[in-house]
């Protein structure tokens, strides 16, 4: 049985059954699209405190190698950010340390210009935008849309420990302060 055929007989969510159902019918670790529709999924499950489905989820895409496929490896290291979340939240220390060595891991193997990039998410240079986005949202739909990606930058940045300009306490301070906002939507929007 997939993650999402146990999902759709599980979740409490019809929101989250309709995604896991498309998912089941078309998915593959090929493509970006379907590892990015896998990886907002997980997201979802985390908010709506289903957290062993967002683990599991992650833990399908644990075959998946860097090999400079950037649009590929996004999904996996966002999946990996949320695990290494959960498991400190679990207090599985270990588990969550696997999680971000791999993404260390990776880095390492990436280009000098991937690398600044990187350290420039780290700094918090997406997170103006997403406030952006939340504040200019047409309806409560999309801004759920944007705080669940603003959440993802978030928990990046607090998993990664932070950067010169914007430490992983602020980012957690910033989850904490989204969640409430994100979790009273969800209960709209993904039920």
């Amino acid at each position: 049985m997939s993650i999402f055929q146990e999902i759709m007989e599980t979740s409490k969510s019809k929101y989250v059954v309709r995604k896991a159902k498309s998912l089941d019918k078309k998915f593959s670790l090929k493509s970006a699209n379907d590892l990015q529709k896998a990886i907002e999924l997980a997201y979802i499950c985390y908010v709506i405190d289903e957290f062993d489905f967002s683990l599991k989820i992650v833990d399908s895409l644990n075959e998946i190698k860097f090999t400079g496929d950037y649009r590929i490896w996004e999904a996996v290291r966002s999946g990996l950010y949320l695990q290494s979340a959960i498991y400190k939240e679990r207090d599985e220390n270990e588990q969550a340390e696997k999680c971000i060595k791999r993404i260390r891991l990776a880095l390492e193997e990436t280009t000098p210009l991937n690398r600044k990039v990187f350290q420039r998410v780290l700094n918090g240079q997406m997170i103006p935008s997403g406030y952006d986005k939340v504040e200019q949202a047409a309806d409560e739909k999309s801004e759920c849309a944007w705080r669940l990606l603003l959440l993802r930058h978030l928990i990046q940045i607090r998993e990664m420990g932070g950067g010169e300009e914007f430490s992983a306490e602020r980012a957690d301070k910033e989850i904490k302060e989204n969640m409430v906002r994100l979790t009273e939507l969800a209960k709209k929007y993904y039920k």
